[in-house]
């Protein structure tokens, strides 16, 4: 199991004794620690206690004498949203299967397990845990990224011209990172989850299947995901193939767009409860100059920095979009809070800075929620790829605000675009 497998520590809820020291052995022998508890009532006590901080991932049996082990599932995602949970159980339940999905379990095993099975399991899960991303050496993930981010086709052409491209290694790691992203969460994930449940479900007298009307919307819902992931893929490959026609506008134009935008967010600002403030515009002496852009392509990087900024800041916080000019270009930045612990003091280290633009890298795991974004580590990717296609440039940096009583860490994300008559 490798490097993870030693630093490995597991929390399991399970009340058979027999199989619970089963699962215990087998995990010991691989070098994990694992913190066993056969009643729901102390596994929550030590959740409320440490918040499963120190620990790697969850098994919990759902068929508990003392309780439902969805409710532990549940007081989890209160507490720690990111941390892999495992569910082991012996019902084949549709019902039962799809309100555990709904919490964004990682994997749902039905009983008998097989120990190869449970392991390879955990393998996975302990691979895609976020050491692997936070970790992990900064010029490893640039390789990884194949240092231009998405413009890993002109690299890998430049490589096969000079006669040095290791093509088994590119490709390797470009497709882990796919593999890994595609199999998480919303969307393909939990459409080949769902498949096989449905394998299972009772059949009609024709042989067909009879569907669940939960199950029909839940795979509506991941399709409509999923299509969203495959149109950005293919928004991805128009920029690096040049394919988006680029025009020129003033900047008022480019201001307009955010206020027109500012208006169709508002449903999912009040998710959280949030305000977005734009101040006015006071580039009037600005708007013989012309910037380069497309209308789509613009929208859609301005919507996924600020689908970051509602989904990753606090509830009832204020997010901004400035606007301002220089004599060179335009500066367009939004901030927002840090609704994460772990960020909201500090906020996040300089190479993770970096890094954010970099396909498939997440500072956190999947959090998918109701804004309808994607979570697979390219927006951001996408959103750099795109403002370099308008001769530009976009830079994260951590702002402490001193306007109220206690400083507080933000995030910046700041976009610069030149005037037409300045790029070269």
């Amino acid at each position: 199991m490798g490097t993870h497998s030693s630093l490995a520590r597991v929390i399991l809820l399970e009340d058979d004794p027999t199989i619970s020291l089963l699962y215990d052995g087998i995990l010991r022998k691989q070098g994990m620690e694992v913190t066993c508890f056969s009643d729901i009532e102390p596994a929550i006590q030590f959740l409320t206690e440490n918040h499963l901080q120190n620990q790697n991932i969850v098994i919990t049996d759902l068929q508990l004498p003392s309780g439902n082990g969805l409710d532990f599932v549940r007081e989890i995602r209160k507490v720690n949203k990111h941390i892999p949970i495992l569910v082991i159980t012996s019902t084949e339940d549709p019902k039962q299967i799809i309100e555990v999905m709904k919490e964004h379990v990682q994997e749902y095993l039905i009983k008998p397990v097989i120990p190869s099975e449970l392991l390879s399991r955990i393998q996975y899960q302990l691979s895609n845990k976020e050491d692997v991303y936070v970790y992990s050496d900064y010029e490893r993930e640039k390789i990884i990224s194949l240092e231009k981010l998405l413009e890993w086709y002109s690299y890998k052409n430049t490589r096969i011209k000079k006669g040095d491209l290791n093509t088994n290694e590119l490709h390797k790691n470009l497709f882990y990172g796919l593999r890994t992203s595609l199999a998480q969460g919303a969307g393909f994930g939990v459409l080949t989850q769902l498949i096989d449940l449905i394998k299972a479900m009772p059949k009609a007298e024709n042989g067909g299947v009879i569907l669940d009307l939960e199950i029909l919307n839940i795979l509506d819902e991941n399709a409509i995901y999923s299509k969203k992931v495959l149109d950005r893929f293919a928004e991805i490959e128009d920029v690096i193939f040049d394919r988006v026609e680029i025009e020129e506008v003033s900047p008022i134009q480019l201001f307009n767009e955010i206020i027109k935008l500012k208006e169709e967010i508002q449903p999912l600002l009040q998710l959280k409860d949030q305000i977005l403030l734009i101040p006015e515009y006071k580039g009037s002496n600005q708007n013989s100059k012309m910037i380069k852009w497309n209308a789509k392509y613009f929208k859609n990087i301005l919507l996924e920095l600020l689908l970051n900024a509602m989904r990753f800041s606090k509830n009832s916080s204020k997010i901004y979009f400035l606007f301002n000019f220089n004599s060179d270009g335009i500066y367009l930045s939004t901030i927002n809070s840090y609704a994460e612990e772990e960020f909201s003091e500090k906020g996040i280290s300089n190479d993770y800075l970096e890094l954010i633009f970099e396909p498939f890298f997440r500072i956190t795991k999947n959090i998918y929620e109701k804004h309808g974004s994607l979570d697979f580590g390219i927006g951001l990717s996408f959103v750099k790829q795109t403002i370099e296609k308008f001769g530009g440039t976009i830079t994260a940096l951590n702002l402490v605000d001193h306007t109220n009583d206690s400083k507080e860490t933000k995030i910046e994300f700041k976009i610069f675009l030149p005037y037409s008559s300045s790029l070269k």
